[in-house]
């Protein structure tokens, strides 16, 4: 392809990706996700320190009493649900010139309408961590949208309550909007009700069923481990957990071959699947999470220009080296980036079907075990049982993932350093 035609190409596909990103609906889910990057990258780096691979640093933090609230911390912020919401909705209202604030509440409240309340067995009503985080992230989308549209168009009406003049204006304001988010919680009392009396309990929990219950037909087979890759990265790409999502699947079609696997060799005795739960994980997880995004990560760190992913490469390199892929897939974010779905998606398909042609050449084992998810993944592919030749091969896809996201990291670098000018010439 000549140079012209790259240019051309490129800037199609900076316009079409630069419509899709300015759509009140999909900036409003961006900066909402961008607003979490604090939340994120603190989990992260707790995350981190907590899981490294040193027994002996285990140990001190389990004796000395830390290990326990630092965990239940990373529970906390990663209930990223909650903290997504209120930006979601804040920013879509802020857009329309209505009350953000107001409009973040409301839709942290909406939220909290359709999680359903469990009961522990001394009776005590609680509220699921799962549900909150990443398996409730695509409901707060959809609620800190919804809530926004509504209290916009309900905050443009006369039900209002007016308030006496002696009344100072910050109370006024106050009690204002009250009808208004009275009739904008309606709707999401009636889904609470509807989902409460079905099987799934939740809209949440529908929602995941819904997706999980189909994936768990697929087989263990090269097109049935395909299908999962693509899934988990293109729900990760519309915000949900992915790898969580297909996690049942995995277990069901991959875990028993992955058993079989690891006896055989422990009996001196050759593998006999070659797939298995392994070489899922290995994409989905070895080459900087889901999407394989140790290239992004590394790009951005290197060879941004503008400030935003100058800054934002500098800040999620080190939690994205060490598999921790939130503050990239949120605060990036990824989620509905047009730009970057074909080398989020594509790329671990791509890593797949080489892994398998090595595979099937014998060019090294089925990876049998996984040390820490947390080891970067050049180091995770000589400790995977799958021999050097694996542990060449993971490093080889992490260069390779370099070399793939390098463009799409450009084309977002040009377009971030042209949005830069455009600020520096209004100020």
């Amino acid at each position: 392809m000549s140079e012209k035609k790259k240019g051309n190409c490129q800037k199609s596909l900076m316009k079409f990706a630069g419509k899709f990103q300015n759509n009140l609906i999909v900036s409003s889910i961006t900066q909402g996700m961008m607003s979490t990057m604090g939340v994120l990258m603190t989990s992260a780096i707790i995350n981190i320190l907590i899981n490294l691979p040193i027994q002996s640093w285990k140990d001190l933090l389990t004796n000395t009493g830390i290990m326990a609230p630092l965990s239940q911390i990373v529970t906390i912020l990663n209930m990223v649900g909650i903290f997504m919401v209120f930006g979601i909705g804040r920013s879509l209202a802020d857009k329309k010139g209505a009350n953000g604030v107001e409009a973040g509440v409301l839709a942290l409240m909406c939220y909290l309408i359709v999680t359903p309340l469990m009961t522990d067995s001394n009776g005590a009503n609680f509220i699921s961590a799962d549900l909150l985080g990443a398996q409730g992230v695509i409901t707060a989308m959809l609620v800190g949208i919804l809530s926004a549209l509504l209290y916009c168009r309900m905050s443009k009406t006369k039900l209002k309550i007016k308030m006496p003049d002696s009344v100072p204006p910050f109370v006024s304001a106050s009690f204002e909007n009250i009808p208004g988010l009275v009739v904008t919680c309606i709707p999401f009392i009636i889904v609470r009700m509807i989902f409460n009396a079905t099987t799934y309990g939740s809209f949440t929990g529908f929602i995941n069923t819904a997706i999980q219950g189909p994936l768990t037909s697929v087989g263990n087979t090269f097109t049935g481990q395909l299908v999962l890759i693509v899934v988990a990265c293109l729900l990760w790409w519309l915000g949900m957990h992915g790898t969580l999502i297909i996690y049942p699947a995995i277990m069901v079609v991959a875990y028993a071959p992955l058993l079989e696997n690891i006896n055989a060799v422990a009996a001196g005795q050759a593998a006999p699947h070659l797939l298995s739960m392994m070489t899922i994980f290995s994409v989905v997880q070895f080459i900087g999470g889901p999407g394989c995004l140790f290239g992004l990560y590394v790009d951005m760190a290197m060879f941004s220009k503008s400030e935003r992913y100058k800054a934002q490469g500098k800040l999620q390199l080190v939690p994205g080296l060490f598999n921790v892929i939130e503050p990239t897939v949120y605060g990036l974010p990824v989620v509905l980036n047009f730009t970057l779905l074909a080398p989020f998606v594509l790329l671990p398909v791509l890593v797949f079907v080489l892994q398998y042609l090595c595979l099937k050449a014998g060019l090294f084992t089925t990876p049998l075990t996984m040390a820490s998810s947390f080891l970067p993944g050049p180091i995770l592919g000589f400790l995977a049982s799958g021999g050097i030749g694996f542990g060449v091969f993971i490093c080889a896809m992490c260069l390779l993932s370099c070399v793939v996201y390098y463009p799409f990291v450009k084309i977002m670098d040009k377009q971030e350093l042209e949005n830069e000018k455009k600020e520096a010439v209004q100020a």
